[in-house]
């Protein structure tokens, strides 16, 4: 087994622990989460999904904003590492202007990586880096229809996976969407139970 391959399989099992926490609202799942991104950007680099590493090296810095701000709102008596950071909802606009932004972004970003790059796949990896940048925000800020966002982006990330040979990523992909569909359950349980 290549070194790549055991990197990967420790980046999976990372970010599966680092998703089963964020669904908890468990403020641990940022330490995953930075650690499986470092890992994710040597290898993306490795299989020239350059946008991808962008990606995740904005993941590990998002990772240090997500902790610092549930850490400001955790429960101090609380040993599960649960926050007190609310769940929240977006108005329309709010989505209008984040989709109309990102698409237009993306094709800028697909068309330069595409002039001046060797990426495999631009336009698709433009898009979904563009996105993530978004739906991780709303992560971080616990928007409740980053689920939406998420279930989109892991199902696209699938076919990119495994175009670039990236088996267990595409099965951690797959993973991710499906949890998406129980981590907005279970936020939106949450959101319903705050505003009893």
């Amino acid at each position: 087994m290549s070194l790549n391959t055991i990197l990967e399989i420790i980046s999976v099992i990372f970010g599966i622990l680092y998703l089963t926490l964020m669904i908890r609202e468990n403020i641990w799942c940022w330490i995953f989460g930075i650690l499986a991104s470092a890992i994710t950007v040597y290898l993306y680099v490795h299989v020239t999904l350059y946008l991808e590493a962008g990606l995740n090296i904005y993941y590990i810095l998002a990772g240090f904003y997500g902790w610092t701000y549930w850490y400001q709102h955790q429960n101090k008596e609380a040993i599960s590492g649960k926050t007190n950071v609310p769940i929240r909802t977006w108005k329309l606009g709010n989505h209008v202007i984040a989709i109309v932004t990102s698409g237009i972004l993306s094709v800028v970003l697909g068309i330069i990586m595409h002039q001046y790059t060797d990426s495999e796949r631009p336009y698709i990896d433009a898009t979904i880096t563009v996105f993530s940048f978004v739906a991780t925000y709303m992560e971080a800020r616990k928007v409740l229809s980053t689920w939406h966002y998420w279930f989109l982006l892991n199902a696209a990330s699938i076919f990119l996976q495994i175009d670039r040979g990236l088996y267990f990523f595409a099965i951690l992909s797959v993973f991710y969407t499906i949890m998406s569909v129980y981590g907005f359950k279970r936020w939106k349980k949450t959101l319903i139970s705050q505003s009893a």
